[in-house]
C-alpha cells in the first residue's frame, strides 16, 4: 500500500501544471500537443514514483533516495501550484532563489529522512494541500487582514469595443451585444457613457493620451510623444500612474507582449501575456486560407506544445516539456510563429482576466490595477457562449484593405458584425463573472472601476478620411465608456465626449472643453468634439468633426 502510494502521489500532484496548461490557451486535450503534455507530465510523474518505490526499504541509500524524491515532488507542488520559485526570484534574483531552493531541498531531505516512518500521513498531507490550494475561499484569507487603506482602483482596456450608441442593432447579434452590455454594467451600478468616443483611431496613440489625460488638439494624430521608438510600443509617461502612486497606491499592469506600460519611472508590478502577432498571419489566412497550411501537422503539433507552456505560468516540470519541444522545433520556429494563432491574445483572454481577478482580490485595498486585454479585438475567435470557433480572419478596413465596395462592402460589414458581435457577447459574460467576484468583497465596494474601449470596432471601409463615410466615423472611434464609483450616479449619460476627456474629469475633476485651435476638415472649420483621422499621405492627419450618432446606432 505504501508503495503504491509512493508510485502514484507525484502523479497526482502534477495534474496541477495540466489543467492550468490547458485553462491558459485554451488547446483541445484531444488534440497531438494535448496528448503530448499529459504524456510527458505523466511519464515524469511515474518516474518519480516508480524511484520512490523501488528504492523503498532498501536501507539508509533507499531511504534517502526517496526522501529526496518526495522533497522534490514537494517542492515542485508548491512551485507549480503559487510559483514561488519565481515570486522569490523577482526580489531576490534567480540565483539566489535557487540557492534557497536548493537549501530547502536539502533541509526537506533530511527531515523526511528522519520521518520515513510517517509517508502515509505525509501523503495524505500533500493530498489535502493540493485540495486546499483548489477550493479554499478567499475570504477566510482576506479576513486577516482588515487595516483600512486606500480604495482601490481598477481600470480595464478592451480593445476594439464600440461604445452602446455605435452598436447597430439592425445588424446580426446587434440587439443582443447591445442589451447584454446594458444589463452587465447596470446590474453592477455602472454609470454608462453611451455616445462616448475615441480621439485616436490607433491604440498605441488613444491609450497613452487617455492614461495622460490629453484631450488637447495639440496630440500627435499617428504619433505619440509618450512613447519610445521601437518593434514594441514602450510607454515612457504615464500620468495616470504617477497620480495613482502620488495617491499612495501601488500600480498592478497586467498587459499583451505588444505594448508596453511597465517602463515608466513609477515601479510597478508588471504581468506581461504570452502574445502572438498575428498580422501576417491574417494576411497569409486571407490570401491563401485555411490555418496551418503549409504547415506539416508534427510541426504544428510542437507548436501547440510549446504555446501550452509559454501560456502557463513559468514552472520547473512545464519549462523541461518547452525545452524540448523548442528543440525538436528547431529553425522551423521562428517560420511558424507567422502562422501559429494558439497564442492568440483573445484565445487567452478569459484566463487572463481571472488571473487579473486573483491578483486583485489577493492584494486588496491600497492598490491600482491597469488591465489592457485585446477583447474583443479581431480576430473573432470565440462565439456567443465562448467557445473557440477556429476563424481566423482579419475585419478591418474593409475596403484599403479587402477593396470591397458596394453591395459587397455592406455584405462583409454585416458578417464581420456579426461574428463582432458574437465575440461581445462573450464579453459580457466574462464581465458579468469578473465583476460578481469583485465588487461582491467588501473591500471593493468604494473602488473606483473605469472599463473602456481605445476606440471602435472598425469594422469599417478604411481609416483615412478619403474613404470614410460619417458609418465610418462611428465604427472606428465610438469607444465604449463604464465608470463606477462612489458619488457617480449609475444610469446612461447621451453626451458627446472623448475617452480622453472623461478621463480628465473622472481624475482630476472639473475640466473645461477645449475647442480645436485648427480643423483641417474637408466640410470647413467646426467648434464640435472632433478627431484625429489619418490621410493617404502618412506624414499628415487631419482633424475632423466627429459625426453624430443616435442610440439605435
Amino acid at each position: 500500500m505504501k508503495r503504491i502510494a509512493l508510485l502514484l502521489s507525484p502523479l497526482v500532484i502534477l495534474v496541477t501544471p495540466i489543467i492550468d496548461a490547458f485553462q491558459g490557451v485554451y488547446i483541445d486535450p484531444r488534440s497531438d500537443a494535448g496528448y503530448a503534455v499529459i504524456a510527458c507530465i505523466a511519464i515524469f510523474g511515474l518516474t518519480l514514483g516508480m524511484i520512490a518505490s523501488l528504492c523503498y526499504k532498501w536501507g539508509a541509500v533507499g531511504n534517502v533516495i526517496t526522501a529526496g524524491t518526495l522533497a522534490i515532488t514537494l517542492f515542485l507542488f508548491g512551485d507549480l501550484s503559487y510559483g514561488l520559485f519565481w515570486k522569490l526570484g523577482e526580489h531576490i534574483g534567480t540565483w539566489g532563489a535557487a540557492a534557497l531552493a536548493l537549501a530547502g531541498l536539502v533541509v526537506l531531505t533530511l527531515t523526511l529522512f528522519k520521518l520515513m516512518a510517517a509517508v502515509p500521513r505525509m501523503m495524505a498531507a500533500f493530498a489535502v494541500a493540493l485540495l486546499g490550494s483548489t477550493i479554499l475561499d478567499r475570504g477566510l484569507i482576506t479576513e486577516a487582514s482588515a487595516e483600512e487603506s486606500a480604495p482601490a482602483v481598477i481600470y480595464i482596456v478592451t480593445d476594439e469595443m464600440i461604445g452602446i450608441s455605435g452598436i447597430d442593432t439592425r445588424l446580426p447579434h446587434g440587439a443582443e451585444a447591445k442589451a447584454a452590455l446594458l444589463q452587465v454594467f447596470q446590474k453592477y451600478g455602472f454609470r454608462l457613457h453611451s455616445k462616448a468616443f475615441s480621439r485616436h483611431v490607433l491604440t498605441q496613440v488613444s491609450v497613452p493620451a487617455a492614461l495622460n489625460m490629453d484631450y488637447s488638439y495639440n496630440f500627435p494624430g499617428d504619433r505619440s510623444n509618450y512613447a519610445y521608438p521601437g518593434k514594441v510600443t514602450t510607454f515612457k509617461e504615464l500620468s495616470l500612474f504617477d497620480l495613482w502612486h502620488q495617491q499612495g497606491l501601488a500600480v498592478t499592469v497586467f498587459q499583451s507582449a505588444h505594448l508596453d506600460y511597465c517602463q515608466t519611472e513609477i515601479k510597478v508590478d508588471c504581468h506581461t501575456f504570452a502574445s502572438f502577432d498575428g498580422t501576417r498571419f491574417l494576411e497569409r489566412q486571407r490570401i491563401e486560407g485555411g490555418p496551418y497550411r503549409d504547415v506539416p501537422p508534427a510541426t504544428a503539433a510542437l507548436a501547440d506544445v510549446k504555446a501550452l507552456v509559454d501560456g502557463n505560468r513559468r514552472s520547473f516540470a512545464m519549462a523541461a516539456v518547452g525545452v524540448a519541444a523548442s528543440n525538436m522545433l528547431g529553425t522551423f520556429e521562428t517560420e511558424l510563429q507567422e502562422w501559429h494563432p494558439r497564442s492568440y491574445d483573445q484565445l487567452a483572454f478569459p484566463y487572463w482576466l481571472e488571473q487579473f481577478q486573483n491578483t486583485i482580490l489577493d492584494k486588496g485595498r491600497g492598490n491600482a490595477f491597469f488591465g489592457h486585454f485585446l477583447f474583443p479585438h479581431s480576430p473573432a475567435v470565440y462565439d456567443k457562449d465562448c467557445k473557440p470557433t477556429n476563424r481566423w480572419v482579419s475585419r478591418s478596413y474593409l475596403t484599403e484593405v479587402r477593396g470591397l465596395v458596394g453591395q459587397k462592402l455592406d455584405e462583409a460589414r454585416a458578417e464581420e458584425y456579426g461574428f463582432y458581435f458574437a465575440q461581445t457577447l462573450c464579453l459580457a459574460k466574462q464581465l458579468d463573472k469578473f465583476f460578481n467576484a469583485v465588487v461582491s468583497d467588501k473591500r471593493f465596494q468604494d473602488a473606483t472601476i473605469v472599463v473602456h474601449g481605445d476606440h471602435g470596432s472598425r469594422i469599417s471601409a478604411g481609416r483615412n478620411v478619403e474613404t470614410m463615410s460619417p458609418r465610418d466615423y462611428v465604427d472606428n472611434y465610438s469607444a465604449l465608456y463604464a465608470i463606477r464609483k462612489p458619488g457617480v450616479e449609475m444610469g446612461t449619460d447621451y453626451s458627446l465626449h472623448s475617452v480622453q476627456w472623461l478621463n480628465a474629469s473622472l481624475f482630476r475633476g472639473n475640466v473645461p472643453e477645449v475647442a480645436p485651435t485648427v480643423v483641417a476638415s474637408m466640410q470647413g472649420e467646426s467648434d464640435e468634439p472632433a478627431v484625429y483621422a489619418p490621410i493617404t499621405d502618412p506624414d499628415h492627419v487631419a482633424i475632423m468633426p466627429m459625426h453624430g450618432f443616435d442610440a439605435s446606432h
